[in-house]
């Protein structure tokens, strides 16, 4: 009778610890060589490290768990856990997060940072939950970059031409504004619109001209710096409530101690791609008419002072 209730005890124990064992999955859309996915792996070994392998995180590279937009949409209904995501890709979902999408709102890259580790990234974030969404820490992968076959550092330039953009309103009123065609084309349908001519342009951030190979199917590179691309670890809030407040503590501190790897990554892989893409065959351009950009610009700022209000612009365009 012991044997029976000693062997009955722990099969309830490890039960328990079954029950308790919890796989989450993270999606994001880009290559392993990325940023991304350098900092998601870095937070996947945090969380098992800290749970003592209660939690496990497995990454999903590439768009293995769909685009971007499918994986909010994914967390908003529970079937992805966690993702790291283009800030641009949450603002259609989250219409505060917009207003990081204005066109040269960031003097450089230590500035962009300022701000999104300050209280102003935490009130955007803290916008996220309404939408069944849990912001969790902020990071980059640097400034974004046009790419053509001809150069696009003057307005004129700009005419006419297909730019690839991401479906969010911001970038879509600025790109209009400069003269662009802006299309909508899915991250991971990008490098086959460009080779066959669906779209003439794109713009990413350098770290990205060279992981995605889009070099292969763009002669030009003018250094625009016209957008940030900031980037922020994501949760579902299914996910995040069926967590304990201890474990929802763990993941929040994890991402925030993988955003470093992030940027850091972001950083190496800047200072080495523009050597990356001139030895493959581009012409850099790195100087273009900025001041002719900006008064192109000046109906779409106009728009989105109406929208944000012009004092909250200023708050993060003059932030110190």
């Amino acid at each position: 009778m012991k044997h029976i209730v000693i062997a009955g005890t722990a099969a309830l124990l490890l039960a328990s610890t079954a029950a308790q064992a919890q796989n989450l999955r993270l999606g994001h859309n880009i290559s392993t060589s990325s940023p991304y996915h350098l900092a998601a792996e870095h937070f996947a070994d945090l969380v098992a490290e800290r749970t003592d392998g209660r939690i496990t995180v497995q990454v999903f590279p590439a768009g293995a768990l769909g685009n971007e937009r499918d994986m909010i949409e994914g967390a908003q209904i529970g079937s992805v856990d966690l993702m790291v995501t283009s800030s641009a890709a949450v603002g259609p979902f989250v219409p505060d997060m917009r207003i990081l999408d204005i066109p040269f709102l960031f003097r450089d890259l230590e500035h962009a940072r300022a701000v999104l580790d300050s209280e102003i990234g935490e009130e955007l974030l803290a916008a996220m939950p309404e939408r069944g969404l849990i912001g969790m820490a902020w990071g980059d992968i640097g400034f974004r970059h046009m790419t053509a076959n001809v150069p696009l550092d003057t307005v004129d330039a700009l005419s006419g031409v297909r730019l690839r953009s991401q479906d969010n309103p911001i970038h879509l009123a600025a790109y209009r504004a400069l003269g662009f065609q802006p299309t909508v084309v899915g991250f991971n349908e990008l490098y086959a619109a460009l080779q066959t001519g669906v779209v003439d342009a794109n713009e990413q951030p350098l770290s990205i001209h060279v992981a995605s190979r889009f070099y292969e199917v763009q002669s030009d590179l003018t250094m625009t710096g016209h957008l940030m691309a900031s980037a922020l670890f994501a949760a579902s809030q299914d996910t995040w409530d069926g967590l304990s407040a201890e474990d929802q503590d763990i993941l929040m501190q994890a991402a925030r101690d993988a955003i470093p790897v992030m940027r850091e990554a972001t950083d190496e892989q800047d200072g080495a791609a523009l050597d990356t893409l001139r030895e493959r065959g581009m012409t850099i351009t790195e100087s273009f008419d900025h001041g002719g950009f900006m008064e192109a610009l000046a109906p779409a700022f106009a728009e989105f002072g109406e929208e944000f209000g012009e004092e909250n612009i200023a708050r993060i365009a003059d932030f110190e």
